[in-house]
């Protein structure tokens, strides 16, 4: 269990979000002293008092989430966030992820390079939606009504274009410049 440390603008909110934690969320609130997996704050990030062992930091702010990454904060979550949405980052935050609002992570997002989408033919774009799936060369060769050997043909020139050294790396750099949505 994800055991969460707080630290809030004020008493009120602190008990709320304690409140929160262990009511609604089945969760273990930290108390004083105790070593906690996580951080959970409303405050800026200046004023948050992380010591003696620094932790992840999930943090409740209108702020912009690019600048509160720079300064060390893992998850961030708009102050209107549900329980379930506090509760999923929290853990992730803990496990290593980094967490943040949809709408900041599109703008954090890699610019698609218009001179790669323009090379991607869209049979190539078919192709590497269906490497993102997970689906074998036999399989694509039959969805599309193609040959396997030309389904070998436009993977070797999507990791190409793509300068990907695997099919994995391919569709990684296919998710980044935004030609594959998951």
């Amino acid at each position: 269990m994800t055991k969460v440390k707080i630290d809030a603008s004020s008493p009120v909110v602190e008990a709320g979000l304690r409140a929160l934690l262990e009511q609604q969320m089945g969760m273990q609130a930290a108390r004083s002293g105790e070593i906690a997996d996580v951080l959970l704050s409303d405050r800026r990030m200046e004023d948050i008092e992380n010591e003696p062992r620094p932790m992840p930091v999930v943090l409740l702010t209108e702020e912009p989430s690019s600048g509160v990454l720079r300064r060390g904060v893992r998850g961030a979550l708009r102050p209107n966030a549900s329980p379930l949405e506090i509760r999923a980052a929290l853990e992730a935050v803990a496990a290593g992820f980094l967490v943040l609002p949809a709408q900041d992570v599109e703008a954090l997002a890699e610019p698609v390079d218009s001179r790669t989408q323009a090379l991607l033919t869209s049979r190539e774009r078919e192709v590497l939606g269906l490497l993102a799936e997970g689906v074998g060369n036999k399989e694509i060769a039959w969805r599309l009504n193609i040959t396997e050997h030309t389904v070998k043909f436009h993977v070797s020139s999507l990791m190409t274009k793509l300068k990907a050294g695997s099919r994995t790396e391919a569709v990684t750099q296919g998710i980044r410049r935004g030609f594959v949505a998951v």
